[in-house]
């Protein structure tokens, strides 16, 4: 956590783990769609593990030779995933900021933007441009801490992730998609 929180936060990195108590953790992932655009997915849950927010989002992925992006055949480049990963932190950071959401932490599973936010070292490239972006509003919003989870601790949000190119841009606040 920020260094101003006294709680302690237990992280299993290989499951979804509740936060702490009287925290909110909000999981955040990105996938890439067969016309090279980018969904991703945010999912918001109380300590006991209830949803109490859920988002998805739309980013074009760079081209690679073709107007219409990345195909099937083609995979991403390291920089696109990176790109793709930093704008659904940047939607994270902007869903607690138009909430007024406080004591919250964010689980990535793309440790490369996690690290460059903890280690305040982002690299000269677009997405280091928007995780830097990122931490500056990070350090402006309330307790609030970014972390790393495996894959299969960020499940849910993968899920959603893959279902925003059918859904993009929606929030819910209530009867949540199953």
């Amino acid at each position: 956590m920020t260094s101003n929180s006294n709680h302690r936060v237990v992280r299993n990195n290989k499951s979804w783990s509740p936060p702490p108590v009287n925290f909110l953790k909000l999981n955040v992932d990105a996938h890439l769609s067969d016309d090279g655009r980018w969904g991703f997915g945010m999912i918001l849950r109380r300590e006991d593990g209830r949803c109490v927010g859920a988002a998805t989002g739309v980013c074009k992925g760079s081209s690679n030779g073709g107007s219409s992006g990345l195909s099937r055949s083609t995979s991403p480049s390291e920089d696109d995933a990176a790109m793709a990963e930093a704008e659904g932190l940047r939607a994270a950071l902007q869903l607690v900021e138009t909430q007024q959401l406080s004591n919250v932490i964010i689980e990535l599973d793309a440790e490369k933007i996690v690290n460059a936010m903890k280690r305040k070292k982002f690299p000269r490239n677009q997405w280091g441009r928007i995780v830097q972006i990122c931490s500056r509003v990070r350090d402006n919003l309330g307790n609030l801490d970014i972390s790393w989870v495996s894959r299969e601790g960020n499940q849910a949000a993968h899920v959603l992730a893959r279902w925003a190119i059918l859904e993009p841009n929606k929030f819910w606040s209530t009867n949540f998609p199953s």
